[in-house]
């Protein structure tokens, strides 16, 4: 770690403690005008930090979305970086994947101007509402299997709001997270093919959630699509910052155990359309359709209205309400 990181690590542990500046210049061996330079390098970053001279330095408030704010919560072992703004988390994970990092670096970013969904969609990401960040995995898995990862996504991002907040989101085939009728969350998984053996090389498991209502709202054109799990006065980076470390924590037990499915019954336990009528979006045309259930390798088991099955493993759905 960096002197910044020390000083507010070691501020941190002495919470509502000063700690004098002779002592923090003996502990890291660096002159005073050193540690001058990195709280206020802390404070830049929203840390409020105060000084008092013979007294010497006191963390007020820690409300900052960081990466070392969401290692605090973290179980498991993963290399966060935090960038302020971004184009898309997963464009940059992608590239680390094609460059040879290793598996577990995780992106997180306050604001990406050209966050995306499936199919090319906008994923709206402005800043200190929402979190946005992407993983990058290394599965070695068939490319069939490939839904593995992006359920697993979905049934970790229900459980965390469950677990943390007793907020119990539902999952629209395949990866859309809904709460009161509305899209809080979208997930994209992005991956590199080996064309011989068709098994994944590496790939970008991005996730962004709208945790708080933007203070503008949400666009015109989204008003009746998107929500968030809070309203904008409940706004707090220690949620935002708990709410990714947790995430990250059960997605990434289940990925350790990717092919054995471990969470297939939460998965259809939160399903949102299983024993629905629905439409079906195939090639530009809607169908409606009754989904009779969903497969253990996620497909959809739907039954059309002249009685035809079909198991689907792409395609839009909506409810038919």
């Amino acid at each position: 770690m960096g002197l910044k990181e020390n000083i507010l690590e070691l501020l941190s542990s002495k919470s509502g403690e000063f700690v004098s500046g002779e002592y923090i210049a003996g502990l890291y061996n660096v002159s005073r005008n050193s540690i001058w330079k990195a709280v206020n390098a802390l404070r830049k970053k929203g840390y409020i930090i105060n000084a008092i001279q013979n007294k010497g330095y006191i963390l007020e408030y820690n409300d900052v979305f960081e990466a070392q704010e969401i290692n605090k919560y973290m179980q498991a072992s993963l290399a966060l970086e935090y960038i302020p703004e971004v184009s898309s988390t997963n464009d940059i994970i992608m590239e680390l994947g094609k460059n040879n990092e290793k598996e577990g670096k995780v992106v997180v970013s306050n604001y990406q101007s050209a966050g995306r969904g499936r199919k090319g969609r906008i994923f709206y990401s402005p800043e200190n509402t929402g979190i946005y960040f992407s993983i990058l995995l290394r599965p070695n898995i068939h490319f069939s299997k490939a839904l593995f990862i992006t359920t697993a996504a979905a049934v970790s991002v229900c459980l965390a709001f469950e677990e943390l907040y007793n907020i119990n989101p539902n999952i629209k085939w395949v990866n859309d997270i809904y709460y009161n009728n509305k899209k809080i969350s979208g997930i994209l998984t992005e991956a590199h093919i080996d064309m011989e053996s068709m098994v994944i090389d590496y790939a970008a498991l991005g996730i962004g959630v709208n945790v708080f209502t933007p203070q503008d709202n949400f666009p015109s054109e989204l008003l009746n699509i998107a929500g968030a799990a809070f309203s904008s006065n409940l706004q707090s980076n220690i949620i935002r910052s708990k709410l990714t470390a947790k995430i990250l924590d059960i997605f990434w037990d289940n990925y350790k155990k990717l092919e054995q499915v471990l969470y297939f019954q939460d998965y259809i336990d939160r399903s949102l359309v299983t024993g629905k009528n629905v439409f079906i979006e195939k090639q530009g045309k809607k169908e409606k359709a009754f989904v009779k259930d969903i497969t253990k390798d996620f497909k959809l088991h739907v039954i059309y209205e002249n009685g035809y099955e079909e198991i689907l493993d792409s395609g839009e759905v909506s409810l038919l309400l």
